[in-house]
């Protein structure tokens, strides 16, 4: 009744004032009042439920603070006396979280609090009990559980998947590879217990890097699934053109490194791959599976303040650049730009006006004069094209491996004369006489723009130069299967894999001397590309191919350990900028994991090597991916720890780094300025993983 007065509704008295049913019906007042009486009860359960949880939280909350507490206690008090039988330890956790517990007697009875020292060093904590409720009674809810585990890892045990991205750049040599190695043996005498080189709860994972990864030295490294043996990916073959069987030149095929490879019986695939297109060079996804095109726009996305408080972070995704040459999300989707494509840099032409390769003024075939000047290197500082190259030196890395001669000298018979047609075409080609768009594409791709020179062409196109398919044997004739160049004295043969290609990566293992076999084949060269050692150093603690050695969903580790019981964490360590260096040829830098700076693989319009430019520059794209995929990474829940060394307070590499990091102070970032700071910090970041802590 009194629900009713506050509506405004009277008891009627007579019949006259009865209302009709219809009147009734159409009364919103009357509604309102029934609605109201229907909910009431649903209004009821919700204020009583939220009661009731806010009860049972305040209850759970403590009991976790007091379980975590006693479970520390437990294993500090095991660390401090051995003697401890573990009955008494666990005594000790009983009462422990008794004096902290304030709850106790807001529990039903037969509540229970177990305490469990593991044979593996853990301490393993349990809590099982009811909590009656208040007002949830009456939808017959009379109890909320409180039952739960909490786990401790105590030192040296720490359950972790670690990988070492470690830089073994040209400027690491000497005393600071020195430093480096003796930093990572501080890490494992942390993380290994005195005399143990298998353990149960450490597993360790070693990627050098320069300019470039070496994946496929690995022992598991699975080519078959995860190389791109069928040249499907977008930049595979980029910078050769197909000759057939007949000597027609098709520009629109692809020239299959493998088989590039296969074709050269002096040199074999050390392991060096190029990055995926971009944005998969960002992303650990597995090759060979394709993606729905929304997840790479999303990818993409700017995070928001709340999921990334690092305004130079989010800078980076606003930044990013556009996919490269007009790719879509959904061709970059597709498993053809998921695998990676191995390494194989072109040989470049080695022969001025009077080397071997030179014929003289008067010699012609099929009436074209074959004169000297076209041997020329026009991306040498000479001084006119028919001079001798000033400096002999292989201006792309030492890549001048084949000797020229063996097939553009009239005397070397067969390869000279299937070279000939080749050069003949594009001649016709480069002076209009033939058609051919595929091919003008293909060295316009190659830097062979209308306004370079002529004898730029010609030697783009040999450059491109493969030697003529042989489909019996899958491979190319004629070329690099020719005898190669005499290496200078105390100089390493120069060949299709890239001269600093660095010692492979080491996946995922818990032996401690497999660690120290990587650590003891570091050598430093070549340059910094941070990025691309971090997206590996990704992709070797997931549990995803590339590299599975990771424990994953359904997997089972040591003492019955499942995925959850482990902690990923990156270890990412640089003393230097992020540099892809200029060079005053076609391609315009020095060959890296992304290619040469004329392919803008890092995106559209990224162009730009030299560190002075203001626009498009390689070097500051590196540092914008990097901090993308650091943050993609803690997305992940994996622990990202950055050390720069010997590098300026200050500086533009140390902000990236300590942005890139969990936290950007120790012991998630280090700016080491000597050998001695680098061992203080390996030796803090594996105290801070192997630090006691509830593991679960």
């Amino acid at each position: 009744m009194g629900v009713m007065k506050r509506l405004g509704l009277r008891k009627a008295a007579g019949k006259s004032c009865l209302r009709s049913v219809n009147a009734f019906g159409a009364d919103k007042r009357g509604n309102i009042a029934m609605i109201f009486v229907l909910m009431s009860g649903v209004l009821f359960l919700f204020i009583g439920g939220a009661l009731d949880y806010s009860h049972w939280n305040a209850i759970r909350t403590d009991m976790l603070e007091s379980m975590d507490a006693a479970t520390l206690a437990v294993a500090q008090l095991k660390e401090d006396d051995d003697s401890l039988t573990d009955t008494q330890l666990e005594a000790f956790g009983d009462q422990f979280f008794l004096e902290n517990f304030k709850y106790e007697n807001r529990l039903q009875p037969g509540w229970d609090v177990d305490f469990e020292v593991q044979s593996s060093g853990n301490i393993r904590t349990c809590m099982d009990g009811d909590v009656e409720t208040y007002l949830l009674g009456v939808a017959k809810i009379h109890f909320l559980e409180m039952d739960k585990c909490v786990e401790i890892t105590p030192p040296g045990s720490g359950r972790i998947e670690l990988a070492l991205v470690l830089d073994v750049t040209g400027s690491m040599d000497g005393q600071k590879m020195t430093d480096l190695k003796s930093s990572v043996d501080e890490l494992l005498n942390v993380l290994y217990d005195t005399g143990e080189t298998l353990s149960d709860n450490v597993r360790i994972g070693v990627v050098p890097f320069n300019q470039h990864v070496n994946v496929g030295g690995a022992t598991s490294w699975d080519d078959a699934n995860w190389g791109d043996q069928g040249a499907d990916s977008f930049y595979h073959g980029w910078r050769f053109f197909h000759v057939d069987e007949t000597g027609t030149v098709q520009a629109g095929t692809t020239v299959n490194h493998y088989r590039l490879y296969d074709s050269d019986p002096d040199n074999s695939w050390t392991g060096c791959v190029e990055a995926r297109p971009y944005p998969l060079d960002e992303l650990d996804t597995v090759p060979g599976v394709a993606l729905a095109s929304s997840d790479i726009t999303s990818a993409m996305a700017t995070p928001s303040v709340t999921d990334e408080p690092d305004a130079d972070v989010r800078d980076a995704f606003t930044n990013a650049p556009s996919f490269p040459h007009s790719m879509t999300a959904t061709q970059l989707a597709s498993a053809d730009n998921s695998r990676f494509v191995p390494v194989f840099l072109p040989d470049t032409p080695d022969c001025g006006f009077s080397y071997d390769c030179s014929y003289g003024v008067d010699g012609t075939v099929n009436g074209i004069y074959w004169y000297g000047l076209w041997l020329d290197d026009p991306d040498d500082d000479i001084s006119s094209p028919n001079d001798e190259e000033s400096d002999y030196d292989n201006p792309f890395s030492g890549n001048e491996y084949i000797n020229d001669y063996r097939y553009t000298n009239y005397t070397q018979g067969t390869p000279f004369e299937k070279y000939v047609p080749i050069f003949t075409h594009f001649r016709w080609v480069r002076y209009g006489s033939v058609s051919d768009p595929d091919f003008l594409d293909w060295m316009n791709r190659n830097g062979a723009n209308h306004s370079s020179s002529y004898y730029r062409h010609e030697y783009i196109a040999r450059t491109g130069y493969p030697g003529w398919w042989n489909p019996v044997d899958q491979e190319y004739d004629h070329k690099y299967d020719l005898p190669k160049a005499t290496p200078a004295a105390g100089e390493d043969p120069a060949g299709p894999n890239p001269y600093d290609c660095p010692p492979p990566v080491t996946p995922l293992t818990n032996d401690r001397t497999v660690i120290e076999a990587a650590k003891n084949a570091l050598v430093a060269d070549g340059g910094t590309n941070v990025p691309n050692g971090a997206i590996w150093g990704w992709r070797l603690v997931s549990d995803e191919a590339p590299f599975t050695e990771s424990y994953g969903p359904g997997d089972t580790g040591p003492n019955n350990t499942t995925e959850g019981d482990w902690q990923r964490a990156v270890l990412i360590m640089t003393d230097g900028n992020n540099d892809f260096s200029d060079l005053s040829t076609h391609w315009q830098s020095y060959p890296s994991a992304y290619g040469f700076e004329v392919e803008e693989r890092m995106g559209d319009g990224i162009d730009e090597a030299d560190s002075s430019s203001t626009t498009n520059d390689m070097e500051d794209q590196a540092d914008e991916k990097l901090l993308r995929i650091c943050h993609r990474m803690k997305q992940e829940n994996i622990l990202v720890y950055t050390i720069v060394f010997d590098v300026s307070v200050g500086s533009r590499i140390e902000g990236i780094m300590q942005s890139c990091a969990s936290k950007p102070s120790s012991p998630f970032f280090f700016n080491a300025s000597t050998g001695t700071d680098l061992e203080t910090a390996f030796s803090t970041i594996a105290q801070d993983l192997v630090s006691l802590h509830v593991s679960r």
